[in-house]
C-alpha cells in the first residue's frame, strides 16, 4: 500500500474521532459517555475504512498485480 493510502486512513481516522470526541463530549450526559463511546465505535472505525477504500485509485492498493 502507498504511503498516500496509509495518509489519507490516518486523516480521516482523526478527524472522524475528534469529531465524535466533541459531540460526545458537549451534546451528551456525561454520565452516559462511556456507552456512547462504545456505541460510536462501529462509526469510528468503519468510516475511515469505507471512505478510504472508495476514494483510493487501482495503483494504491495495487489491484493489477494480483494473482
Amino acid at each position: 500500500m502507498s504511503m498516500k493510502f496509509i495518509g489519507r486512513f490516518l486523516a480521516i481516522l482523526v478527524s472522524v474521532m475528534v469529531l465524535a470526541a466533541l459531540s460526545i463530549h458537549f451534546f451528551f450526559d456525561p454520565h452516559y459517555s462511556i456507552v456512547f463511546w462504545i456505541l460510536a465505535v462501529p462509526v469510528i472505525l468503519g468510516t475511515p475504512i469505507l471512505a478510504s477504500v472508495v476514494l483510493a485509485s487501482n495503483e494504491e492498493l495495487d489491484l493489477h498485480q494480483v494473482h
